[in-house]
């Protein structure tokens, strides 16, 4: 569970930085500006989230300044599970989480492996 939310959100912030970094060349003459780029431009102008950066991000109505705080929030949240990885967060977040339904079900799963209980008679 803990990959595959850093993989998300390793490959969201792989193609922020990338269209950033096209934007700054396409503004110094070293790259051709696309219409992709003044789309990007324009949405960040205007406080939204571009398109390609949804396609790959987690569902959200935010403008761009707040989608980019949760972001480093998740980001935070992430890195405290990097930091110490045999021991469990105090707190999870499930907002900061991709997919938590991934997370509530880890942990049906360690619970009825401790207690020895069939899993199908759990629920959350």
């Amino acid at each position: 569970m803990f990959l595959q939310e850093c993989e998300v959100i390793g490959v969201l912030i792989d193609c922020v930085l990338k269209s950033l970094q096209d934007i700054v060349l396409a503004n110094k003459g070293e790259l051709t500006m696309s219409e992709s780029m003044e789309n990007l431009m324009n949405d960040i102008f205007m406080n939204k989230v571009p398109a390609s950066w949804m396609a790959l991000s987690f569902e959200s109505t935010r403008g761009l300044a707040s989608w980019l705080d949760n972001l480093k929030q998740r980001l935070e949240q992430l890195n405290g599970w990097k930091d110490e990885p045999s021991k469990l967060p105090p707190v999870t977040w499930l907002n900061r989480l991709k997919n938590p339904q991934s997370f509530l079900t880890a942990i049906q799963q360690i619970f009825a492996r401790s207690r020895e209980l069939e899993l199908n008679k759990l629920f959350i």
